[in-house]
């Protein structure tokens, strides 16, 4: 499968009304990647084009309604992970950002390999100097990353389990190709043990139905002693999966107009236009149909401050609802009346 992922909004705007930021991801199956492009090819000659690109922000409703009977028969996967500035504090965010630093190195002992623990307390110290932008866009590329690996495998196991063999990540470059911007190094670095060490804590779904052999091959061959002290392997249980090789395996930055990145973008925009009141119904009413429902809210609206009140009303709550009455089942219609 191959993953396209760009972001949306400054990730700043902290107290100010609608200040919402926004990462999209859209998972394409292997399959159908050059039927996609080809069909979406024949509809972007007629997109308004910005420098080579066709950027999300420009395009009309209709523009983009016309994109998603192509995107819906391709049986591609929309994810997107969001945060609303404007309902945070800066204090909550700088204690969000002091916890998640401290539990960077909370589990290091003298047990790990040195090389282990420089490489993350040099991440630690990174995330702790970075601005509260990067801070924010960091906590919300974590949580997208680790919900697209768990919404992928679900889905397309069920339905196309040949495409968990490979996983090819194309990420939207903010720099040049050639020299990575310190964002792009740290998250590079610091996003495959973290994901590790969450999915010890707390391990990803899985179906039983699912078909996960063509998964083998990212499971650890040879498990370190720190590896099964983390993640405390069963005897007679699944290997571990190497989330590190997953992650690492296939991944880029990249500046070109590629049609993946041109239509995530389209799609991450169109979302938070339709949060922010600025686009109709007409452009957003399908995007739920290319998206995996999720409880309690289909779009993952994060929280970094401990001070919002669960129970404040939005007005954009409507628009959540919506997007999550209308997204698809994880289960094909065949699982669904399966007793399992």
């Amino acid at each position: 499968m191959h993953i396209f992922i760009d972001e949306t909004g400054t990730f700043t705007g902290v107290g100010q009304p609608l200040s919402i930021s926004m990462i999209g991801a859209l998972i394409v199956p292997n399959a159908r990647k050059r039927s996609l492009e080809r069909e979406y090819g024949k509809l972007r000659k007629y997109l308004p084009i910005e420098k080579g690109e066709v950027k999300g922000k420009r395009l009309s409703e209709s523009d983009i309604a016309k994109l998603m009977p192509i995107l819906r028969h391709h049986d591609v996967i929309f994810e997107v992970a969001a945060i609303d500035l404007g309902i945070h504090t800066e204090e909550g965010i700088r204690r969000n950002q002091a916890a998640r630093a401290e539990g960077m190195t909370s589990s290091l002992t003298d047990k790990h390999h040195q090389s282990l623990i420089d490489a993350i307390w040099k991440a630690r110290r990174e995330l702790e100097a970075y601005s509260l932008q990067l801070n924010i866009q960091s906590a919300v590329i974590f949580e997208l990353i680790d919900r697209v690996i768990e919404h992928g495998t679900m889905y397309y196991s069920q339905r196309r389990p040949e495409e968990l063999a490979n996983f090819h990540w194309v990420i939207d470059a903010k720099g040049d190709n050639s020299i990575p911007t310190p964002w792009e190094t740290w998250w590079t670095i610091f996003i495959k043990p973290a994901l590790q060490s969450k999915m010890a804590r707390d391990p990803m779904r899985s179906i039983k139905i699912g078909d996960y052999s063509h998964m083998r091959r990212f499971e650890f061959d040879e498990i370190s002693d720190f590896m099964k002290n983390l993640l405390k392997p069963k005897p007679d249980g699944p290997k571990p999966m190497n989330l590190g090789l997953v992650l690492s395996e296939s991944l880029r930055f990249s500046t070109a107009p590629e049609p993946g990145l041109e239509l995530v973008d389209i799609l991450t925009n169109a979302t938070r236009r339709a949060l922010r009141g600025n686009l109709q119904a007409e452009g957003w009413r399908e995007i739920p149909s290319i998206m995996i429902a999720r409880n309690p809210n289909t779009i993952q609206m994060l929280s970094l401050d401990t001070n919002i009140p669960e129970s404040m009303k939005l007005p954009y709550g409507k628009t959540v609802m919506a997007f999550h009455k209308g997204a698809k089942s994880m289960l094909t219609a065949k699982n669904r009346k399966a007793d399992w």
